[in-house]
């Protein structure tokens, strides 16, 4: 009987862990950040598409850049950001993208606060398009709020040095923190930092108007 019982809790640990994983490999794994020309992506079931900015990449998609291509992302399951350029292809993956064709990516490490903030801006993106997107002042903020938003803040400082002057990934992480603790103000100097850097960008000029129309 002890040896049925062993066996049968050795089953279900290890089918818990499979279906966990199953779960990691089937979901979100990046936010493309910037495009440049023709670049598509494949999941493992469907036809091919034409890859949008800031959409998310699940685990699994093929990415195909054709000549003077050019994607930027960020992964949200790692401390990375991959710059890719065609012709070139590659898989996205947790832990990073995997080369199939071309060359490799140039690579930036990312703070590890990073990642869980910028898995939330492409549904801020989509929430802003609807108007549907709130934010609410907070008038007293928590110890570990405060804490939470210095640690962010040393983080963006570190992301800006790296970064280009028109990428604003930085921005975006700082966006997400700022909503999410309702720090109206703060906000609304992001959104204006991040539309002097795209002024042209239609994604990130309604994501900011969002915070800019915040009370």
């Amino acid at each position: 009987m002890k040896i049925n019982s062993l066996k049968l809790v050795v089953t279900f640990v290890a089918a818990l862990v499979g279906g966990v994983a199953s779960a990691q490999d089937a979901g979100d794994v990046g936010l493309v950040n910037s495009l440049q020309g023709d670049v598509s992506y494949q999941g493992k079931e469907g036809p091919a598409r034409k890859a949008q900015p800031y959409m998310r990449l699940r685990h699994g998609d093929k990415v195909t850049l054709a000549a003077g291509g050019a994607i930027k992302i960020s992964y949200t399951t790692a401390n990375r950001q991959e710059s890719w350029t065609g012709p070139s292809s590659f898989v996205a993956t947790s832990s990073g993208g995997e080369l199939l064709k071309g060359s490799k990516p140039e690579i930036v490490q990312l703070p590890s606060a990073v990642p869980q903030k910028l898995a939330r801006v492409s549904e801020l993106m989509n929430t802003s398009r609807v108007g549907g997107l709130v934010v609410r002042s907070v008038k007293a903020q928590s110890a570990s709020s405060k804490e939470e938003v210095a640690e962010a803040v040393a983080a963006y400082e570190s992301m800006r040095a790296k970064a280009a002057p028109s990428d604003v990934t930085p921005e975006l992480f700082l966006y997400s923190v700022f909503q999410e603790n309702g720090m109206v103000d703060d906000l609304k100097i992001v959104a204006k930092e991040m539309m002097s850097r795209q002024p042209d960008n239609p994604e990130i000029r309604q994501l900011a108007q969002a915070a800019l129309n915040a009370r």
